[in-house]
């Protein structure tokens, strides 16, 4: 009976002893490692490899300030704007450790009257007004030496861009000059002015594309023709979308700017709807063509059937 006893003390002991040392065993090496598991369906806080290769580029450390508010009451809105800081603190981390040392991370907590929250103010932060009246702060501001991107406010309604709109913030500082693109279409991307007797009618003119508007925000856009005959030494990417009845003199320049090591993207289409929806309605809607880099595709190998 006694030895049953001592058995169970000591196997007891040597359980407890076990679990500790497995335990500590496994925060020494997760301190080690400093990994974290992302276990949502859509590996929303594992930063992508466009995040990391811009992260790999850094030469001089950026710095990060990111304000939230911590004492919020406990309100609905509170409790979910709470919570979303520190998914946007745990990405943050990420951030700070694929860096290696190249991003600096702050953090404050603005609340009235303070110091940090005079820091958010000059930053350009926006707080959000909550039932009891004061302001909630939930945004950063990424700066290098003169250069300084804000994001003043993370709204949760956006999760899906978060990791994209720092990784652009921390791009836009590192290299405050916007790279060049060039794009050429057949349709009317650029917008189109009405023409005079339009505009006594009251009609205006068709706005830039969607897409045009996106990419001036981080690049200078430049209008390509159709009937150019040399691509601007300067573009760095092509784009060309429906090059419908392109000429052979810009295929050749095409062709000389890749072989020179620009970067090309081609929208060819078979038979464009949007090209359709452009003729003039008197004439009544005919099918739009299609559109290729018939030369050029013959030239690299590849099939495109139209």
């Amino acid at each position: 009976m006694q030895r049953k006893s001592l058995e169970t003390i000591l196997y007891s002991t040597v359980g407890v002893a076990a679990m500790a040392l497995i335990l500590i065993a496994i925060n020494v090496i997760g301190s080690a490692v400093r990994e974290r598991l992302d276990l949502t369906k859509e590996k929303a806080y594992t930063l992508s490899d466009g995040t990391r290769a811009i992260l790999a580029e850094l030469d001089t450390p950026v710095k990060i300030r990111f304000y939230c508010t911590q004492k919020a009451g406990t309100s609905p809105q509170a409790v979910y704007l709470k919570n979303y800081a520190r998914e946007v603190a745990d990405l943050l981390t990420e951030y700070k450790r694929a860096a290696k040392g190249k991003i600096i991370l702050e953090k404050y907590d603005p609340e009235p009257d303070s110091d940090a929250e005079d820091s958010a103010r000059l930053d350009g932060l926006e707080g959000v007004p909550m039932p009891s009246g004061d302001q909630f702060y939930l945004g950063l501001a990424v700066s290098l030496l003169d250069s300084k991107e804000v994001l003043p406010f993370l709204d949760p309604n956006q999760e899906r861009l978060l990791e994209y709109n720092i990784s652009r913030a921390i791009s836009r500082v590192v290299k405050p000059e916007k790279p060049v693109v060039g794009v050429m279409s057949a349709l009317p991307v650029f917008g189109m002015q009405s023409n005079p007797m339009m505009a006594q009618m009251g009609q205006r003119g068709q706005a830039p594309w969607a897409f045009i508007t996106e990419l001036q925000n981080d690049y200078t856009v430049k209008h390509v023709e159709m009937t150019t005959d040399k691509i601007d030494d300067d573009i760095k990417v092509l784009v060309v979308i429906h090059p419908k009845d392109i000429t052979d003199a810009a295929q050749y320049a095409i062709d000389q700017f890749v072989l020179r090591g620009g970067k090309l993207i081609a929208f060819l289409d078979a038979s464009s709807l949007v090209d359709s929806q452009q003729q003039n309605p008197m004439m009544g809607r005919m099918p739009g063509g299609g559109s290729s880099l018939d030369k050029l595709l013959t030239a690299w190998g590849v099939k495109f059937d139209n």
